[in-house]
């Protein structure tokens, strides 16, 4: 019985069926009206049984003792459906809190790894991935405190949510990286609405407790692919971001551009990290 009952609910949060409170009393009406009528209908038929064997004889005035069972039985059922409702209500709010808050950052309020994972998985188009990190974000919290750095992080997802725009998967993957992730526009288009985000922030100003500060970000692109799988493409994005780096930061790479860049960086002195 309890297992039944707990698939019940599941089902029944799965369905939307206890979206709102207006489902509720919906719920409580319908159930303790069928309740209702079961109980004057067992009442005639507990009183025709005892009339039967000669307990109690049945009543005089039908409707007066139906009238009866209703006025008791029907406020009681309702009340007893309705706390249920309201239970069950509860619990598929929490659900849908629960998932909700595990899929996302809550600093930035972005998608976090987990989602940004599935986003990819549920895609049916050939898309490319862009790896996105602040550069030289350790030296923000270091002078400034971790409390500007969350300002920072917060703020940079409001602007590249703004620059990118609604379409793209965008999430927070640990630290100061993000991911994006697009349907393929073809090769300049997606580098130029990179660039479009890296210019943007570039001009932002940050106001933090003490002053004002200005961040710019670095940008790893993959080719375009989705038979390539999610892996292969991160990995593109990746060595593309760490080129990047290496190139001077405050730049997009596409990773097609790493044979052409590559020679000219190994000559280059290291950049300090981030």
């Amino acid at each position: 019985m309890v297992p039944r009952l707990q698939e019940w609910i599941v089902r029944s949060i799965a369905a939307g069926a206890f979206a709102k409170r207006a489902d509720v009393l919906r719920f409580a009406f319908t159930r303790s009206s069928a309740t209702t009528l079961a109980a004057i209908a067992l009442n005639f038929l507990v009183y025709e049984l005892f009339d039967q064997i000669g307990l109690a004889t049945a009543p005089t005035d039908p409707l007066g003792d139906a009238a009866v069972t209703a006025s008791v039985a029907g406020p009681i059922s309702f009340l007893a459906y309705y706390f249920v409702g309201r239970a069950i209500l509860e619990l598929a709010i929490s659900r849908d809190t629960f998932e909700r808050m595990s899929r996302t950052d809550p600093l930035t309020g972005l998608l976090n790894r987990r989602a940004f994972t599935e986003a990819i998985a549920a895609l049916r188009v050939p898309y490319v991935i862009a790896v996105i990190d602040i550069d030289r974000f350790k030296l923000i919290n270091d002078t400034h405190g971790h409390s500007a750095g969350d300002k920072v992080l917060v703020e940079v997802a409001q602007q590249l949510r703004l620059a990118l725009g609604e379409e793209v998967v965008l999430a927070r993957l640990g630290g100061e990286e993000f991911g994006v992730v697009m349907p393929d526009p073809g090769r300049e288009e997606a580098i130029s609405a990179l660039e479009r985000a890296r210019s943007m922030l570039e001009n932002h100003i940050f106001h933090v407790v003490g002053g004002e500060l200005s961040v710019t970000l670095s940008a790893g692109l993959s080719r375009p692919g989705g038979e390539l799988g999610y892996s292969m493409l991160l990995s593109d994005a990746d060595r593309a971001l760490y080129l990047a780096k290496a190139a001077g930061r405050n730049r997009v790479v596409h990773v097609d551009q790493l044979a052409v860049i590559s020679p000219v960086v190994e000559r280059m002195p290291q950049p300090l990290a981030g």
